[in-house]
């Protein structure tokens, strides 16, 4: 865990909970908005002053950025239930040794399939064997 993560996890979280990036209470006494400049400020950029929908793009934005490289974009998507944007097609590069050894690169566009029963992970059969109790993920 790093504190910037730290940070951007709370304000995920009081965003979420207020549905505004500038509410606090007595037990969450920084905003959304003022847990993201203390990522920012660290950084030496300029504070965010976004609001509503405009404080969500960033906020995401930000994130990436922020950690990028290290494993967490592929469940932030998943959490936020945006992965049918990102997740259907990849860019692969062919690389090819010419004659005269040089190089030529081809950038091909490779479409993958997403169902939405992907956003949770099957329960595996032997943990519903068990547990009688426990339902399998719808779709699974």
């Amino acid at each position: 865990f790093r504190l910037g993560g730290v940070y951007l996890d709370y304000a995920e979280a009081a965003y979420r909970y207020f549905g505004d990036s500038n509410k606090k209470n007595a037990e969450l006494d920084m905003t959304a908005l003022e847990a993201v400049n203390v990522v920012r400020k660290r950084a030496k950029v300029g504070n965010m002053t976004a609001t509503g929908d405009e404080f969500w793009e960033r906020y995401k934005k930000e994130r990436m950025v922020e950690l990028a490289f290290e494993g967490h974009r592929f469940w932030d998507v998943r959490r936020w239930k945006e992965a049918d944007k990102y997740f259907k097609s990849i860019t692969r590069m062919n690389i090819t040794l010419n004659a005269d050894n040089t190089y030529s690169y081809e950038r091909k566009d490779v479409s993958r399939q997403w169902d939405d029963k992907m956003y949770l992970f099957p329960i595996p059969r032997t943990e519903i064997i068990k547990n009688p109790n426990l339902e399998q993920n719808t779709g699974w």
